[in-house]
């Protein structure tokens, strides 16, 4: 009987294939770790992120709470968690030292210069809304644009979720945050996350 000789080329293609972790695999071992101070809008919008993170890669993702937003901010820059959503005139002002324009977009180009420069920190698009929750409690005053922080060392790991994340811009406006933390305010914060991202689709 005449033998089958498979071309070296071909049985490597097969090797390597099969040698390759699958998406899975690769997430294996790996946490994504979302911190957040003890504020409304950020248990609101840590909850959204796990949600969304978990549903959309399957990746272990666990929520850190702090006490303080100088805790919670110390920890992403000391790249103790992986993700902490912040106003960006406030992070201007109080962890860059600089005095905010007028301008959102110019605060917010010198923001990411000096997160990524002073503190190795990747500031990620906005989500869309700009105010504190409850307003009243602070006289109606404007923080910024709310957005996404991403320490270098998670950037390293999960170099595709800066991508997967700017799918979240843009989503929550002002009105759409009152909304859920109405909601968030008589049902588990999860749950109304899920749901939200389940009507917009973006799971």
């Amino acid at each position: 009987m005449r033998r089958t000789t498979i071309p070296w080329i071909v049985a490597a293609a097969i090797v390597a294939a099969f040698s390759l972790p699958s998406p899975a695999r690769a997430c294996v071992g790996r946490t994504i770790l979302i911190g957040y101070h003890d504020a409304p809008d950020q248990v609101m919008v840590a909850n959204l992120l796990a949600v969304f993170i978990d549903e959309r890669t399957g990746t272990t993702v666990k929520l850190s709470r702090f006490r303080t937003r100088e805790e919670a901010f110390e920890a992403i820059r000391q790249d103790k968690v992986s993700l902490y959503t912040d106003y960006s005139t406030i992070l201007l002002s109080k962890f860059a030292g600089e005095r905010p324009s007028g301008d959102d977009g110019k605060n917010i180009a010198r923001l990411k210069e000096v997160l990524n420069r002073k503190y190795n920190v990747v500031w990620l698009e906005p989500f869309g809304y700009d105010r504190y929750f409850p307003e009243a409690a602070n006289d109606g005053e404007r923080p910024g644009q709310a957005g996404v922080m991403l320490c270098k060392d998670a950037l390293s790991k999960f170099p595709a979720l800066p991508k997967l994340l700017g799918k979240l811009r843009g989503v929550l406006d002002n009105e759409t945050m009152a909304s859920l933390l109405r909601e968030a305010s008589t049902s588990d914060p999860k749950t109304v996350a899920r749901r939200f991202l389940k009507t917009r689709k973006l799971i």
